[in-house]
């Protein structure tokens, strides 16, 4: 699948590399047995998110500060790069002063990274083989965290913390479009905001996890409107002002959804073809990010927690296998 846009929702089978946040580590390893086979400390605070290359070359990894999001006291304003053949470091590339704790991003087919950073509001497009900002634009929205885009890279939808999914034309280069997410009374906070955000296999519509409840919230991306709202089944029970860090991804076969949520310790896989058909898969304790293997019958999930990988059947629709998995694992992939 060559899209003009990706972020990490990649397969491969030359390797698979992680981005162990909680160590402020990558990590390497072998995709058939999900054996570590290196690992090389962040050169600074702290690696977090992933984006690979259309060439499955280089991999961008943003290093985001010392912190969390409404915890970061000493923001970082790097991209780090890593060469996927050699498994080591490339180049780190500094942002600016103006562009504090970058963290989603998505890799172009000409080389290029969009990148947001949340404390600034920013959303930047940066050129690593030139080590330089290219643009940057104003997010109109509190804590721009993650980013995704339609398959033909006409648009970038933006996931923020504490507001409205925002829609960026990246040929009239402005934001053209905001769809508000919040609950009745909730104006603010971050059970205004949303968290995962991916496009349907068709690129039709965005789907994204808000905070309020942890719902799928369905957009569509013709008119830039909210067309559903899904609830996920046995969903934790939280306070709307804490964040539910959900994250989601299709598998590449466009059949299936899987969905996280740390905060309750679940995983859930469910249908492409029906949002509301849905099997509960519990698995350790803070499940993050999510791959999938290049023979296409399972499913890897990170546990940020627990330091675990977790293989899921997509078949069975059960968990038939656990690994180390570092420290604590946000996001990785198969390239």
């Amino acid at each position: 699948m060559n899209l003009p846009t990706t972020g990490s929702n990649t397969t491969g089978t030359r390797g698979v590399v992680a981005v162990d946040k909680v160590g402020n580590k990558i990590r390497f390893y072998d995709p058939a047995s999900l054996k570590e086979i290196k690992s090389f400390d962040g050169p600074e605070p702290c690696v977090h998110e992933l984006a690979i290359s259309h060439d499955h070359k280089w991999a961008y990894v943003p290093l985001y500060g010392d912190g969390i999001y409404g915890g970061n006291k000493k923001p970082n304003n790097k991209v780090l790069v890593l060469d996927l053949e050699r498994q080591e470091i490339a180049d780190l590339v500094t942002l600016g002063d103006d562009y504090l704790a970058p963290h989603g991003m998505v890799a172009t087919a000409d080389g290029k990274l969009w990148v947001v950073c949340d404390i600034p509001r920013k959303l930047v497009l940066l050129d690593p083989a030139r080590r330089a900002v290219e643009a940057a634009y104003d997010c109109p929205v509190k804590g721009p965290h993650l980013i995704c885009a339609t398959a033909d890279g006409a648009r970038l939808y933006i996931s923020a913390k504490k507001g409205d999914v925002t829609a960026f034309d990246t040929k009239a280069r402005a934001f053209i479009a905001s769809i508000s997410v919040r609950a009745p009374g909730v104006e603010s906070g971050n059970g205004s905001g949303t968290e995962g955000i991916t496009p349907t296999p068709d690129g039709t519509r965005i789907v994204a996890i808000d905070n309020i409840g942890g719902d799928l919230r369905v957009i569509d991306v013709a008119g830039n409107r909210e067309t559903d709202r899904v609830p996920m089944m046995a969903q934790a029970l939280t306070n709307p002002k804490r964040s539910r860090l959900g994250k989601l991804m299709f598998s590449p076969d466009g059949r299936h959804l899987v969905v996280t949520g740390y905060t309750s310790g679940n995983c859930w896989l469910v249908d492409a073809g029906d949002f509301r058909k849905q099997t509960l898969v519990p698995v350790a304790k803070g499940p993050m990010g999510m791959a999938f293997p290049p023979e296409g019958g399972s499913v890897i999930v990170t546990s940020h927690d627990s330091g675990l990988l977790t293989r899921i059947d997509l078949a069975s629709q059960r968990a038939v296998a656990a690994y180390d998995g570092g420290s604590g694992i946000e996001v990785l992939t198969y390239y």
